[in-house]
């Protein structure tokens, strides 16, 4: 696999479990009842756990026949904590633009 599909695999994986987390929290019935604050660590750690999830089902970093083996539960890891770069920044901006929506109305 290329460096460029790598990379746009992880974007595109980033940006939609960004977004998704980001509404899913707001729209939980117990969102007042914790706090925003609460609720944007709840969402991040939603991000990382659906982050996780994508990987290891798309499996960005296959093993090469010369790579020592080693399980796909264990090589997701450290992608999920790389595209946290991307996904964590978007989902604070998704986040705080929509609590504060909330706020308003």
């Amino acid at each position: 696999m290329s460096v460029f599909v790598f990379l746009a695999l992880i974007v595109v994986v980033s940006i939609i479990v960004s977004i998704v987390v980001a509404t899913a929290v707001i729209r939980t019935p117990f969102f007042d009842l914790i706090g925003p604050f609460s609720a944007g660590l709840l969402g991040a750690a939603g991000c990382f756990v659906l982050a996780y999830i994508g990987f290891f089902i798309l499996d960005p970093d296959p093993v090469s026949e010369f790579d020592s083996p080693v399980p796909l539960y264990v090589r997701t890891l450290p992608i999920t904590g790389f595209s946290a770069m991307i996904w964590l920044p978007i989902y604070t901006t998704v986040f705080n633009r929509l609590r504060r929506q909330r706020a308003s109305v």
